[in-house]
């Protein structure tokens, strides 16, 4: 089966932890989605809905727990969805909330994503 994937994007306005979502997918899977870090082969959860809209919740990520909602999520083309912090981080982070587009993508190059994580830190 192909897979569809999505890279997202928060779309600015939101709170400033939207942009740790930068750079993470939504993948297609043989069971549902999966939603990923960066790095592709780095799954942060799952879900069997196997049509928008869904939700990814309590997901832990970047020191912060995550509900991220997926609104639309077209074949081939981009999706759209929200994103919540409800939770603080070590950092006594308040609530955020934004948007997000996910831009629809044939595949992703784990090796190029990798190497692009790694040149971020």
């Amino acid at each position: 089966m192909p897979q569809n994937i999505w890279t997202i994007h928060p779309t600015p306005g939101g709170g400033s932890n939207g942009n740790d979502l930068s750079g993470c997918h939504i993948q297609q899977t043989s069971t549902g989605y999966e939603l990923t870090a960066p790095n592709i082969t780095n799954p942060l959860a799952t879900t069997t809905a196997t049509a928008a809209p869904f939700d990814f919740d309590n997901v832990s990520y970047q020191s912060l727990t995550w509900n991220i909602h997926v609104t639309t999520l077209p074949a081939n083309a981009n999706g759209s969805g929200t994103w919540a912090t409800p939770a603080t981080g070590p950092e006594d982070t308040s609530p955020q909330s934004g948007d997000y587009t996910a831009q629809s993508g044939s595949g992703v190059d784990a090796d190029a994503d990798e190497a692009a994580s790694s040149a971020k830190a």
